[in-house]
């Protein structure tokens, strides 16, 4: 499995890239930025990308989104100290296969990282951190307006779908089900924040 980490902090990639070689994983690459991030994600064809949601002055989620509409679109595993509402909503929307917070041990960070590659979804969250995700996050979708098929679409990804089943699912093309979901972002105030408090 080859691996692209993605964190601003030099300390954490040296760690991340100590722990996954002793494991036996390959790293790819390494970005600090969210820009490096998407150019390695398209020029290195990773299997899975490790990414921060600070980046900077970067958002780690828009660098997810952008990285899931590539032709070749890593699994991407979040692995952040943040983890509150608008956190986890904003990657859920963007496509991400899982959500780790940084709190968690070595073992249960590779063990997600295998358990994401062989397309599992890995979410380690305190329980009421996803409650209340799921209802402020339906809570928002009321007000925003979604058309109804975007209500549908919006559905699934709470679900945690990929772009590929909701497509499946719906019986529609991918490239409609990326359009809803960019459109959801917006309507929900997520796609274009760089920094999510």
């Amino acid at each position: 499995m080859r691996i692209l980490l993605v964190d601003d902090h030099p300390t954490v990639l040296f760690g991340l890239r100590h722990l996954l070689g002793s494991a036996g994983f390959e790293v790819a690459g390494e970005a600090g930025n969210a820009a490096e991030a998407v150019r390695l994600a398209e020029e290195l064809h990773p299997d899975l990308v490790l990414l921060d949601l600070r980046l900077g002055g970067d958002s780690g989620i828009e660098a997810c989104r952008e990285m899931k509409a590539l032709m070749h679109a890593p699994r991407v595993l979040v692995f952040t100290a943040h983890a509150s509402v608008e956190d986890v909503a904003g990657a859920t929307l963007a496509g991400a296969d899982g959500y780790l917070h940084k709190g968690v041990a070595g073992e249960e960070l590779l063990d997600a990282i295998r358990r994401t590659h062989a397309g599992g979804r890995v979410w380690l969250l305190p329980a009421e951190n996803e409650e209340e995700a799921a209802t402020r996050i339906q809570e928002a979708s009321d007000e925003a307006r979604l058309t109804p098929k975007e209500k549908e679409v919006f559905a699934l990804v709470l679900k945690r779908r990929t772009n590929a089943e909701i497509a499946g699912e719906l019986y529609i093309s991918l490239y409609t089900v990326k359009n809803h979901v960019s459109s959801i972002l917006r309507k929900l105030g997520l796609k274009s924040r760089r920094e999510i408090s």
